[in-house]
C-alpha cells in the first residue's frame, strides 16, 4: 500500500468501519449459521471488503445500486442498516425485505438499493435501466452493477455494455474479479480479459481491490467519469475470496492460495493508518469494540423479532 496523503482522516476510519463491520459480521455468522438459526443461504465477502467499501464511500443515496448474490458487503457499504440486513437473515418481519428475501435479495429504497438478484448476471441490464431512468428523469444519480468476475460470461454482460455505450448511460459496471466462478479458474471459462474488450466501449479503471485506497482513487475517477459524461465506465478490481462459493467454510482450493496478512485489506489499510498517523492503536481498537456492541444490538434485534404470518406470505 503506497503512501497517499489525499484522503482525509474522516473518510479513512469511515472506509475502516464499513470493512471491519463487513468482517465482523462475517465473523459472528461463521459459528451461528451450522446451528440453523439462519433461514437462508449466505455468501461472505471475508478478503474482498475493500472493493465495496472503496466504492460506496462515492455514492449517493440517489444512485442506484442493483446487487448480485454475494450482498453483505455492497449492501452495508452501500447504507443498509446492520439491524435490517441482520434481521433479514434471520427470516425475521424487521429485515429489509420483510423476510421475503432473504441475504442474497436484499432491499433498500431509502439508500438506492433497489434489489439484488442471485441470477449469476441478472443484475447487470437492471442496473442499466435505473441509469437510463436517471437519465431520462433529469437526475444527477447513475446506475450501479455490482457484479464477480463469473458475470461476465453471460451474454447480458456483453448486451448490457453494448446498450449503455450506445445510449450513453450513466452506468458504473463494477466487476469484483476474485478469480473464481464458484470453484472454476478463470483460466477454465474465460478466453479474454473483460476489461480490455470493455474498453472498445467505454472508459476502464483498474484497482487492487486487496488495497482500499486503490479503490477509493480508483472508483472516485470512474464515478466522477460517469456523473459528468452521463455516460457509462467500467470498473475492475482484482481481489480473492477467503471462504467458499457459499457458505461457512475456508477456501481449499489449490489454486487460490490466501496469505491471511499480505491480502487482508483490513490488516494492509490498519497498517497505513499507523504508519501515517491518520489512528491510533487506541482509535482502531475503539472501532472494533464498538462494532462489537453494534453488532450485539443487531443480533438481539433479529432474535427478538417477530416470523411473518405465513398468510402474509401468500403471494
Amino acid at each position: 500500500m503506497t503512501e497517499r496523503t489525499g484522503i482525509r482522516p474522516e473518510q479513512a476510519m469511515k472506509m475502516l468501519r464499513t470493512m471491519r463491520t463487513i468482517r465482523q459480521l462475517s465473523e459472528r455468522i461463521i459459528p451461528l449459521y451450522p446451528k440453523d438459526v439462519m433461514e437462508t443461504p449466505v455468501h461472505l465477502c471475508i478478503g474482498q471488503e475493500a472493493v465495496s467499501a472503496g466504492l460506496c464511500i462515492h455514492l449517493r443515496d440517489e444512485d442506484l445500486m442493483v446487487l448480485g448474490h454475494r450482498t453483505h458487503g455492497p449492501a452495508l457499504a452501500k447504507g443498509l442498516p446492520l439491524k435490517s440486513l441482520v434481521a433479514e437473515l434471520y427470516g425475521r418481519t424487521t429485515g429489509c425485505s420483510h423476510a421475503r428475501g432473504g441475504s442474497m435479495h436484499v432491499y433498500d429504497g431509502e439508500h438506492g438499493i433497489p434489489g439484488s438478484s442471485a441470477i449469476v448476471g441478472g443484475n447487470i441490464a437492471v442496473s442499466v435501466g435505473l441509469g437510463l431512468g436517471r437519465k431520462l428523469l433529469g437526475s444527477e444519480g447513475i446506475g450501479v452493477a455490482y457484479f464477480g468476475d463469473g458475470a461476465t460470461d453471460a451474454g447480458v454482460f456483453w448486451e448490457s455494455l453494448n446498450f449503455a455505450a450506445l445510449k450513453e448511460v450513466p452506468v458504473l459496471f463494477l466487476c469484483e474479479d476474485n478469480g473464481l466462478s464458484n470453484v472454476m479458474p478463470k483460466s477454465e471459462h474465460m478466453f479474454a480479459d473483460p476489461a480490455r474488450i470493455a474498453g472498445e466501449f467505454m472508459p476502464v479503471y483498474r484497482a487492487d481491490g486487496t488495497d482500499v485506497l486503490s479503490v477509493y482513487e480508483e472508483a472516485g475517477r470512474a464515478v466522477a467519469q460517469v456523473r459528468e459524461s452521463r455516460g457509462p465506465a467500467y470498473l475492475h478490481c482484482t481481489t480473492k475470496r477467503w471462504m467458499q462459493h457459499q457458505g461457512v467454510l475456508e477456501d481449499d482450493l489449490p489454486y487460490n492460495p490466501i496469505d491471511p496478512e499480505k491480502d487482508c485489506p483490513i490488516v494492509r489499510f490498519e497498517e497505513f493508518l499507523l504508519r501515517t498517523r491518520l489512528a491510533t492503536p487506541g482509535e482502531l481498537a475503539a472501532v472494533g469494540e464498538e462494532i462489537e456492541r453494534d453488532l450485539d444490538e443487531a443480533f438481539a434485534f433479529a432474535e427478538a423479532s417477530p416470523y411473518p404470518d405465513p398468510e402474509a406470505m401468500e403471494v
